[in-house]
């Protein structure tokens, strides 16, 4: 009986977490409309259900018609099991009439006629993994089942395996197909790994971090019982009254004040609740590209100006950390609008998935080289300059120049000593002195004629908004481009954003 009840309860705790992750995901980003614990709308995959504001894409797939996640929280307090094909198909398994393959194909069928196919996502959650002797395990992608599965014929091994999960469903094998995809495994995630998911979420979202050194997670317990007085769906604005009537913000902002810039959606941002100020400019984008692109040189600059030097931004709380969701072109402009004389002192933020860092201003100077330059030929009133940090400009900046006639310009290719990667600005620190050096070499090698820079980046928004600081006298004029990851509305990815001045 004890065993039992305390199963029970860290099953109970399980739910709980996975329920606030999708919380603290709502409070911290713009994709989601709502989340649920214990939906009423289907059987069996309704421990926690979330709805988004618009389709989003399967980062699987690459499908763009997902707007709900139906999730089903499995916890075990044994650790010698895992999943297989036939634990799929035995209904003890889940200790339940019928197996867990089958109830999530009733809620698959159940679901494509309410809602619609291919609108929706079945996920299993659950600390267990996947038993790597199974057959089913060499072709699990991201907790998705690959289309290599359904590949080879019915007397291999998958092929045996396809007929006997089809069987068990009396389905055909393309019909077992299309359910299949719509199922995801989220597996060997533990308690204690909930709550590391949990503690950067935390702190983006201002909330009171999970205490380690007490035994109760406040959130455990807060979760159920909001459910026992009805309260077990959320958007984002119940859920923010919510967190204030239960006093979760975690009041650490008295002695710095926070801003933030949009232009783009994100899955992962500061909530604009906890800021002293914010500029919007997504009512200029659809999605990543402006619908009139007359806007980068009139309102996009006009307005990026009138909040960086907006009088009362001297008489917020100093420092002012200030947050980036948004294009690369922006940020440096941010960047070039604040001086020395400005009496504000202002900090880059840079987001590392669910989490951030400060990248406060110094003026130390590095002893070593930080840059490797590449030049081409002597310099005279025009410039391509092409930043490579996270990865090369060279490629796309090269196809962009061909399709304009700009070949014939000089041209400056930099990128750090250690590499162009991902990774290559180890902090705050580094990222500054790679400001500091690059503008001391370019004023060294850029002549007094030379009167405009096309200047082409690809690294961190932080950086980019270093750079804006520090890069403001190389030239009075800076022609700033933008990059489209997917060719989807450039064919040669690169186009022009801002100029500076505008």
């Amino acid at each position: 009986m004890a065993k039992s009840i305390i199963a029970r309860r860290k099953g109970d705790e399980y739910q709980a977490r996975v329920f606030w992750l999708k919380l603290l995901r709502m409070r911290t980003g713009d994709y989601i409309q709502s989340v649920t614990l214990e939906s009423d709308q289907v059987s069996f995959v309704d421990d926690v259900v979330v709805s988004y504001r618009e389709p989003i894409k399967d980062q699987i797939t690459g499908e763009r018609e997902v707007i709900h996640e139906f999730i089903q929280c499995k916890y075990h307090m044994t650790k010698g099991g895992a999943f297989t094909h036939i634990n799929l198909i035995d209904p003890d398994f889940i200790k339940c009439k019928d197996s867990m393959l089958k109830r999530l194909y009733d809620a698959y069928v159940c679901l494509s006629d309410e809602i619609g196919k291919n609108t929706f996502r079945l996920c299993i959650f659950s600390d267990w993994h996947w038993d790597h002797r199974d057959v089913l395990s060499d072709h699990l992608h991201e907790g998705m089942i690959r289309p290599t599965f359904y590949e080879r014929g019915e007397r291999s091994e998958r092929g045996k395996v396809r007929s006997q999960l089809a069987a068990h469903l009396e389905i055909s094998q393309e019909e077992l197909r299309l359910f299949l995809n719509t199922v995801r495994f989220t597996l060997g995630k533990s308690l204690a790994d909930l709550i590391s998911d949990m503690d950067p979420l935390l702190k983006l979202a201002g909330l009171h971090p999970i205490d380690p050194t007490r035994t109760n997670v406040v959130y455990d317990d807060l979760a159920w019982k909001l459910f026992s007085q009805g309260k077990n769906s959320f958007d984002e604005e119940t859920f923010d009254q919510m967190v204030r009537e239960e006093k979760l913000i975690f009041d650490s902002f008295t002695e710095h004040s926070e801003i933030s810039i949009q232009s783009f959606s994100q899955f992962a941002r500061r909530p604009h609740d906890l800021q002293a100020a914010h500029l919007d400019l997504l009512q200029f984008f659809n999605e990543r590209f402006l619908k009139d692109n007359s806007d980068w040189n009139k309102e996009i600059p006009a307005q990026i100006r009138e909040f960086m030097l907006n009088k009362n931004m001297i008489s917020i709380p100093q420092p002012v950390h200030i947050f980036f969701d948004c294009h690369l072109s922006i940020a440096f402009f941010a960047g070039y609008l604040i001086s020395p004389k400005h009496r504000v002192q202002i900090i880059p933020t840079q987001k590392s998935k669910s989490d951030y860092t400060l990248w406060e201003p110094n003026t130390t100077n590095s002893d070593s080289e930080l840059w490797k330059f590449q030049k081409s030929e002597e310099i005279d009133d025009e410039l391509v300059l092409g930043i490579s940090v996270t990865h090369s400009v060279k490629p796309h900046m090269q196809l962009y120049l061909e399709s304009e006639g700009l070949t014939h310009l000089p041209q400056i290719l930099v990128s750090p000593i250690t590499g162009t990667d991902p990774k290559a600005v180890s902090g705050g620190d580094h990222a500054w002195q790679l400001g500091y050096q690059l503008a001391s070499r370019l004023s060294e090698m850029v002549p007094i004629t030379c009167q405009k820079i096309n200047l082409f980046f690809a690294g961190p928004v932080a950086l980019g908004y270093i750079l804006g600081q520090t890069l403001r006298h190389i030239t009075p004029i800076i022609q700033l481009y933008e990059h489209d990851y997917e060719g989807l509305h450039y064919e040669h990815r690169y186009y022009p954003s801002l100029r500076i001045p505008s």
